[in-house]
């Protein structure tokens, strides 16, 4: 503990010098980092990254976004999302790395919104390291969206990791995780159905097999009535059998249950891959390639979906290819999935790799978006919506070794309770540079959304280290929950992350010592009226802005407009002395008409005007509010 201690006091000595300087890395700094190329290993069943070399990218030029690299300016989180409020779950930990993959801690009951769940992996200070025998899988619930917590349990009372949540209809949480619980001779992946919301009487049940499937993620199918009752997946540990499998519970009563059986996917291992549920009771599955068993295919992406609850899917469609003849950004390690209606949203990130399977954490990477409703033809469809144009080239810096981020990390999406707005977190290097370039990276978290099936996305937005270097702290793991509660015009975006007094995680960088940090539950406001609904994808002749409807109004009105041509738009309301009242609209959209709501509910009675500006475009409306 005193040589943790010593290590902040001389990383806050630092950080002070730093403020007081330019806090830009130099070309040659960048160049450094942007080169450094690691392996993936595994230590008990977390990864780690293994500095291997340097590669021979050396020429930045183009690289990085002009004026985009160290740092940028920070986000002000009152821009297109409202109030952020965090708080502790109550769950603390020195085992700080939540996942191996994109992060599925919490699960929102759409039907009663007030109960929110979560789960996390936890162990005790002085848990001896690295076997942390004391780890255990947390449960925690809220009956009032998260403004206070309840412990339940841990689930089970003894060692295992990596846990996820989701629900049944009935209220009732499923969480996995993988641990030796029933006297398993080794860890293999488990579920556990409570018996009512809340409650925390568990029943184990487990899809045996002769391979130990760990690192399971599990979804409850449609209907409790059905004869499948959920669908599980898991990997293997081991680098000779590189894959993944599925399987379906149809029987809950008693343990381990009933099962269908393992059937076999060309998936990658450790939490690279994602279950949804559509509104029929369809189920997708989108995973990373594994290279051991299809090189040709390293690093790319693959969906399948089944329309009878799981019992069988379609064939894998690759829905990503890395082109390492190009910029050899490949898929790695997050995935995250959802649907609107019966389409389904993916995201997952890339990042710059070789094929023998190395990565480089300091080069620029992104988060991509998939859906089939986009254009163009898989494996081409996915779009970036997070990158250096966008939140800057923030390398990450693993130090000796890393914990598999990089500049872009571990996306995490979720959508409104009316399916209407899609939402994504993910993990983000700290754009301040509050130590050597040796020295681990501080981390933050950043939102987007999108308003229009995805067709474009909000600009990402800094959650946390809004005022760096004060209380600078490391923000990681993000996790939206599946389905989001929203209000009237308001929606809501809930999540948790692992908040840490230190960099890194203390899995993988014991020699800075314990830290106990923390899990916290986080609420975003996000303003309804900031997304713009696409009502027609045929491209309009030209711009225009019609009359409000209906003008007067009392408090709520509609604003339609048309856009010719792909780009940014902006549609913000003024009052009479020209001051901005509103921004309704401010990001890129495709070409198409929209539709949007103001909610003037706020304002007096009065005469209003509201501007619309694309591309050269610029028109102002008039319209009144009679209260």
């Amino acid at each position: 503990m005193l040589k943790r201690l010593l290590l902040a006091v001389v990383l806050l000595v630092f950080a002070f010098s730093v403020t007081n300087a330019n806090p830009r890395l130099t070309q040659e700094q960048l160049k450094k980092i942007a080169n450094a190329q690691y392996t993936i290993g595994f230590v008990d069943d977390a990864i780690y990254g293994q500095k291997v070399g340097t590669g021979d990218y050396v020429n930045l030029s183009g690289l990085f976004a002009k004026g985009k690299d160290v740092p940028v300016t920070y986000d002000n989180p009152t821009g297109w999302i409202g109030t952020v409020t965090m708080i502790p779950t109550g769950a603390t930990s020195i085992y700080d790395m939540m996942s191996n993959g994109s992060t599925l801690n919490i699960w929102q009951d759409p039907l009663t919104p007030d109960q929110i769940h979560i789960v996390c992996v936890t162990s005790p200070l002085l848990d001896p390291q690295p076997g942390f025998p004391d780890r255990r899988s947390k449960y925690y619930v809220s009956t009032d969206r998260g403004v206070t917590w309840s412990f339940i349990g841990n689930v089970p009372d003894l060692r295992s990791g990596f846990p996820t949540i989701s629900g049944f209809g009935d209220g009732s949480a499923l969480i996995s995780n993988h641990s030796q619980d029933g006297g398993a001779a080794a860890a293999q992946g488990q579920a556990y159905k409570d018996a009512a919301a809340g409650l925390g009487s568990f029943t184990r049940l487990t899809g045996n097999s002769y391979h130990a499937f760990i690192w399971p993620r599990v979804l409850p199918t449609a209907n409790l009535t059905l004869s499948n009752k959920f669908i599980f997946i898991g990997s293997v540990n081991s680098t000779a059998y590189d894959s993944n499998s599925y399987n379906v519970c149809t029987g809950m009563n008693a343990p381990p249950g009933t099962w269908l059986g393992f059937n076999h996917t060309n998936g990658s291992t450790a939490e690279t891959y994602a279950f949804a549920l559509g509104q029929d009771g369809r189920i997708g599955l989108l995973y990373e390639n594994a290279d051991a068993e299809s090189p040709a295919n390293y690093a790319s992406m693959w969906f399948m979906e089944s329309t009878n609850s799981g019992t069988s899917f379609s064939a894998p469609l690759k829905v990503f290819n890395a082109n390492f003849s190009g910029d050899s950004l490949g898929a790695l390690r997050g995935v995250s999935l959802t649907y609107q209606g019966n389409i389904p949203k993916g995201v997952f990130e890339t990042m710059k790799q070789t094929t023998a399977g190395n990565y480089y954490p300091g080069f620029p990477s992104n988060i991509r978006f998939w859906s089939p409703s986009l254009p163009g033809a898989d494996p081409n469809k996915s779009i970036i919506i997070a990158d250096t144009n966008s939140v800057g080239y923030h390398p990450y810096i693993p130090g000796a070794t890393g914990d598999v981020f990089g500049p872009l990390s571990r996306p995490s999406i979720g959508k409104s309770a009316d399916g209407n707005i899609l939402f994504v977190a993910m993990a983000v290097p700290s754009d301040y540079v509050g130590g050597p370039i040796d020295t681990v990276s501080f981390m933050d978290v950043y939102v987007t959304a999108s308003g229009n099936l995805g067709a474009s996305w909000k600009y990402p937005t800094k959650i946390t280290n809004l005022n760096p270097p004060t209380n600078m702290m490391d923000y990681t793991y993000p996790s939206v929950s599946a389905v989001n509660d929203n209000s009237g015009s308001n929606y809501f975006i809930n999540m948790t992350m692992y908040k840490d007094a230190m960099p890194g995680t203390y899995v993988n960088h014991v020699a800075n010592g314990e830290s106990l940090g923390s899990q916290l539950f986080v609420r975003i406001a996000v303003p309804g009226p900031v997304f713009a609904h696409q009502i027609s994808t045929e491209i309009p002749a030209k711009y225009s802005l019609s009359q409000n409807y209906p003008n007067p109004f009392n408090p709520v009105t509609r604003i339609n407009f048309a856009v010719s041509k792909a780009g940014f738009v902006s549609l913000k309301i003024y009052d009479l002395t020209g001051r901005e009242i509103a921004t309704l609209v401010d990001e890129n959209l495709s070409a198409g008409t929209y539709t949007n709501s103001f909610n003037a509910s706020a304002l007096s009675s009065g005469i209003y005007f509201y501007t619309l500006k694309a591309d050269n475009y610029v028109e102002t409306k008039k319209m009144m509010l009679v209260k």
